[in-house]
């Protein structure tokens, strides 16, 4: 990559066209397992290790270049350079070099192309929002030892067929499976900075799920899924009988469980529940990326130093965060674009105080916080991590008092009922400019209370939708007790990893 990086760098050059002034070559090697089991047979059993490389040329300067709109509508499938990202699976050292110099020489093509489109876009219509084109960093120099261990196959095999012949036993449920997928990431980035970056990662997924058909004749499905990242915390036999025995009393509980109707009133959400209000109404406003490009609504933009929360909440992201020694699902320590993760002050005391930023700069900031990720394939840009959410203990309520609060609330409004959001299975949102500002949730574990009685009754097909700035204003009292949601967040650079 070094002696390629050097190559280019002096190669790449058209008379009257500008040249590049930055220049990356990134390459993920991606050893990956997947196995899934149902009725005591393994239905996958696939092992594979691919690679891919990416390239970002940046033609003019610091100051402006041939990325427009923080690259947020650039769609790598639909570029030449989408059929040259592929790494030769032995790592030859000359194959690569050959692959490294045909991907940059498109990617220099695209760039010159994307740089006179900016240059027209700059002549033909107001830039309101028009700033420089890429930060300046530190070169660093941060490099890991890579493992090559294979996985357990045989081992999670056994365990898999084992869980799953206990469907066997319970034919009301359809299309069981067990399943673990896991997969070891090398990565190498170098940069025309004096950039070096060698990282070594384990994901792993474990997810257990089937359907049930309900009493009125409707196939619903349940779900339990683990997000690790280290061998030795892969569930054993016994704990994933537990997570099986969870998911047999979720069906049950889904099957007779009545369909509700439209519903207007007060929420309680858990911790895990409440991330997905937090993550789609909020965390993806704050991607810094999003400031500076014309087709985003920008919700936030003007709303640093003021209140968007309630007070008491403080929202941070800290991609270098641990559980005694054990990372998050989103955790990392370098970013895709080269820069150290860094813990990211967002709001303090329900006041806005800052946003994510990759190396695009905004009008708040022009440094990067080491949040520009992608998967690989797509243009990095600022992304979420680890989000936290942390009310203040002196404002903070016992869960005793949240649903007394939760009642309080309902009969001042006149309402019979008030909800209890357990777990949300996944949540979307729009910040685009031309379609509507709403985020929408899906429950996993819901119950209607009675207001009344107390009692409780489970209740299913049910999706919250909201507008953020409403919904996070609405928020009127949170808890003490701390709840975590983990997977994969999709977005414009790809799909990445969070928590």
């Amino acid at each position: 990559m070094d002696r390629e990086l050097r190559r280019s760098m002096d190669g790449f050059r058209i008379p009257g066209s500008p040249r590049p002034y930055y220049l990356h070559y990134a390459l993920r090697r991606v050893q990956s397992l997947q196995l899934r089991a149902a009725y005591g047979s393994l239905t996958r059993a696939r092992e594979s290790t691919t690679g891919r490389i990416y390239c970002d040329v940046r033609v003019g300067s610091h100051d402006f270049d041939n990325v427009l709109d923080a690259g947020l509508d650039q769609r790598s499938d639909e570029r030449e350079s989408a059929d040259w990202t592929d790494a030769p699976d032995d790592l030859d050292e000359a194959a690569l070099q050959v692959a490294l110099w045909k991907l940059g020489q498109i990617k220099y093509d695209e760039a010159l192309a994307d740089y006179y489109d900016h240059k027209k876009a700059r002549v033909s219509e107001f830039m309101r929002d028009e700033v420089d084109a890429f930060t300046r960093e530190p070169a660093l120099s941060h490099r890991e030892p890579l493992h090559h261990d294979p996985f357990p196959r045989a081992q999670w095999e056994a365990m898999l067929r084992e869980q799953s012949k206990r469907f066997l036993d319970h034919p009301e449920i359809h299309d069981p499976s067990v399943a673990i997928r896991a997969e070891r990431v090398h990565r190498w980035l170098a940069s025309t900075e004096g950039t070096r970056v060698v990282t070594d990662d384990v994901y792993i997924e474990v997810d257990v799920a089937g359907w049930v058909l309900s009493d009125d004749g409707v196939y619903t499905e349940g779900s339990r899924q683990q997000y690790l990242r280290r061998l030795q915390d892969v569930p054993d036999a016994a704990q994933m009988t537990a997570l099986v025995d969870a998911l047999l009393a979720e069906l049950t509980a889904l099957g007779q469980a009545p369909a509700q109707s439209a519903f207007i009133g007060p929420a309680l959400l858990s911790g895990q529940a409440a991330s997905t209000l937090f993550h789609e109404a909020l965390g993806h406003r704050l991607e810094g990326d999003r400031l500076v490009a014309r087709g985003e609504t920008r919700t936030f933009a003007h709303k640093l130093g003021q209140h968007i929360l309630p007070a008491g909440l403080d929202v941070y992201d800290d991609p270098t965060l641990d559980n005694d020694g054990r990372p998050h699902w989103g955790s990392y320590r370098v970013d895709d674009q080269g820069v150290r993760a860094q813990r990211a002050t967002l709001i303090e005391d329900g006041v806005l105080k800052g946003f994510l930023h990759g190396r695009t700069p905004t009008p708040h900031s022009n440094r990067s916080n080491g949040h520009g990720r992608h998967n690989g394939v797509e243009m990095p840009m600022s992304r979420m991590a680890n989000l936290v959410v942390e009310g203040r203990s002196e404002d903070a309520l016992s869960r005793e008092q949240l649903l007394a609060r939760l009642v309080e609330l309902a009969k001042a409004a006149g309402r019979p009922e008030a909800m209890i959001i357990e777990r949300i299975h996944a949540g979307e949102t729009s910040t685009g400019a031309y379609d509507f500002q709403v985020f929408k949730g899906v429950p996993a574990e819901v119950y209607v209370l009675d207001v009344e009685t107390g009692v409780r009754r489970r209740v299913r097909d049910v999706e919250i939708i909201g507008t953020p700035l409403a919904a996070l204003q609405r928020v009127v009292a949170f808890g003490t007790g701390a709840g975590v949601d983990e997977g994969y967040c999709y977005a414009e650079s790809g799909s990445v990893p969070v928590t």
